[in-house]
């Protein structure tokens, strides 16, 4: 089978301030894509709606059509600049701010949908975030002030004071410079040149992707093997047995009112979709849990609030538990590197230097791990404290097993004889030869349930999605820590960086690869650094 390259993009759109490069650049990217056909938005809107100006239709949807009826007509006229940037303004107040965008997808769709198209000369933030949430990969190009000073002005025959000036009407008017945070590449043209950004568009454009789940090689820590699946998938596609499941199920049900106190099971709740659902099940299951939330400091407050509603309505106990006391001094530092890696200035050094330690960290976020290094992926550094929490917590209450809402295995191993891979959705933890076992129990995955079960147990016990949330969500929703490197990482990596996890997700069935992709496809904007988010709680 054809490995085929990533559906989620439909074309290129490139944004920058003025002087920037983006015509240059979108010219370019023409002989890397011979078949792609350029679209210039002056050319294909501007011109076209300044010929009808006196004329425009009321609403937006009549506007699409009527520029489709005549942008193929030769429009000659010089629109200057000025002239040209209120006409965007005027759309922009009359119909949406992203109603270019919306025309470029129009005439994309109706007159040339078989082709990949190359766009410049959009401005605004919200025609960026609407292109790209149309399927079209956003590219930044970010020019040094001074050097983006002197380019306008030899182009426009500006002085420096007028080019400066030019810069700043368009910052305000369009937002320019926060287009950066949701594009999928970003580019400092001073140190850049062309033909590196041409190559890195390049490889994420003619990247493959699993046919089953969101990972792609533009992650280079995932293989696209020539059946179309990823290494994992392809692994669980081999290996998934529910034979094991059965018996996990068996032992799990063996441990009941097995504890050495008032509870049998641990059970982490924060009140969102999947940790609600099982605290029901375990309930339903006969288990007399302790609902607990672990406190890192840089989760969200209405998180805890929220988690007592949920287990006082389900008639449970709710403990909220501090984890800042299993820092040991390696991880301390590891986040101290973080938040210095994650201070650092966007350049390419800087995005190899995420590359490299998002590998890294793949291999150091054991437990058991001492070595103190920058976690690209800030999952990856917390779980090496909760994990040991999960663990000290449930011999301090005397239970037996630390139940959780994930929707993914728990486990995999290889087996040494029949070399098969091993799902298994319970990880038995013991860390000491004279202390008990922990079990972790990721209950979704055990049950097989899917995104459809959860929701009847929500609407069954008149579970609403938050205000403002969506029920499937990256950590950036409920994690402050994760949420302050989002875009960063996202941009420097040229993928989400919470991609691996839904991806699994996908995997197992318990989401669509669309649900997926929606999820990863949103932004959470926040205006503090990495550095802020654990200096606030106490931990750096």
């Amino acid at each position: 089978m054809k490995i085929r390259s990533l559906a989620t993009y439909k074309g290129i759109a490139i944004f920058g301030a003025p002087g920037s490069g983006k015509t240059t650049l979108a010219k370019y990217l023409l002989a890397e894509f011979p078949a792609a056909k350029y679209i210039e938005a002056s050319t294909y809107i501007i011109k076209p709606a300044a010929a009808i100006a006196d004329k425009l239709p009321r609403g937006e949807n009549s506007f699409l059509r009527a520029i489709k009826k005549i942008y193929k007509k030769p429009f000659m006229a010089r629109l200057e600049r000025e002239e040209a940037r209120n006409l965007f303004t005027y759309l922009k107040n009359k119909y949406s701010p992203a109603v270019i965008a919306k025309t470029l997808i129009y005439l994309h769709e109706k007159d040339f949908s078989k082709k990949f198209v190359i766009i410049s000369g959009t401005r605004g933030y919200r025609n960026a975030v609407y292109l790209k949430n149309h399927g079209y990969l956003i590219v930044y190009l970010k020019t040094p002030a001074r050097q983006l000073v002197s380019r306008l002005a030899k182009r426009e025959s500006f002085s420096r004071k007028l080019a400066e000036k030019e810069k700043e009407i368009e910052q305000r008017l369009f937002s320019t410079n926060e287009v950066e945070k949701i594009s999928h590449l970003s580019f400092n043209t001073a140190v850049t040149q062309r033909k590196e950004i041409a190559r890195q568009i390049k490889a994420l454009v003619k990247a493959a992707e699993c046919k089953r789940c969101v990972n792609s090689s533009v992650n280079s820590s995932t293989v696209i093997s020539k059946s179309g699946l990823c290494d994992v998938c392809a692994q669980y596609e081999s290996n998934f047995s529910i034979r094991l499941f059965q018996k996990e199920l068996k032992f799990l049900l063996s441990i009941r009112n097995t504890g050495r106190g008032k509870y049998d099971a641990l059970v982490g709740v924060s009140g969102g979709k999947d940790s609600t659902a099982t605290l029901y099940e375990v309930k339903r299951l006969g288990f007399t849990p302790l609902a607990f939330s672990l406190d890192t400091g840089y989760y969200p407050e209405h998180i805890f609030r929220r988690a007592r509603r949920v287990v006082k309505k389900l008639g449970a106990d709710y403990k909220k538990i501090d984890v800042r006391k299993y820092i040991r001094p390696a991880d301390r530092l590891s986040f101290i590197k973080t938040a210095d890696l994650y201070d650092e200035k966007d350049s390419p050094e800087l995005r190899e230097k995420f590359r490299r330690w998002y590998g890294e960290g793949r291999r150091h976020y054991s437990i058991k791990c001492r070595h103190a290094i920058p976690f690209v992926r800030t999952c990856q550094l917390c779980r090496r404290l909760i994990i040991r929490a999960y663990y000290a917590e449930a011999l301090k209450y005397g239970a037996r097993a630390v139940i959780l809402g994930i929707n993914e295995w728990a486990g995999l191993s290889q087996n040494s004889d029949s070399q098969k891979f091993i799902f298994s959705a319970i990880r038995r933890l013991k860390p000491f030869k004279n202390k008990p076992a922990v079990y972790i129990v990721h209950l979704p995955f055990l049950l097989q349930r899917k995104i459809s079960d959860t929701g009847r147990i929500l609407r069954k016990l008149g579970w609403r999605i938050p205000r403002g949330e969506a029920l499937i969500e990256s950590n950036s929703n409920s994690c402050l820590f994760a949420r302050a490197a989002e875009n960063k990482a996202r941009r420097l990596l040229g993928f989400h960086p919470d991609t691996t996890r839904l991806a699994r997700e996908v995997t197992v069935g318990f989401i669509s690869k669309a649900q997926a992709r929606k999820a990863l496809a949103k932004v959470h904007d926040y205006p503090h650094s990495v550095r802020q988010v654990l200096k606030k709680a106490k931990i750096i």
